[in-house]
């Protein structure tokens, strides 16, 4: 979401432009009775509980990968403490 009035407005304006140049419909099944239809695709595709239309799909693929990275990022193996540390440890704090 736009964090200004000015922003927001420059969202819909490029909404304004893209619907005035009459985006051609980027999904590959052109047989598709709802090929070109986006709004009526993304309507029947929600109603039948199906996953998002195939023209959509590389769009949540890019933004999943995103957050599988984070996911790694935050996640991964926790660094073990060298056995310096523990040998220093012992040496400051010794055990009683």
């Amino acid at each position: 979401m736009a964090s200004s009035k000015e922003g927001f407005a420059e969202i819909v304006r490029k909404l304004r432009e893209l619907k005035a140049g009459q985006v051609e419909c980027p999904c590959p099944n052109t047989r598709c009775d709802l090929h070109g239809d986006c709004a009526h695709c993304v309507l029947a595709y929600r109603h039948f509980g199906h996953h998002v239309p195939r023209c959509l799909q590389s769009v949540l693929d890019r933004k999943a990968a995103k957050i599988l990275e984070t996911l790694r990022q935050e996640l991964g193996p926790t660094p073990i403490a060298p056995d310096e540390y523990y040998d220093y440890a012992d040496g400051v704090l010794p055990k009683t």
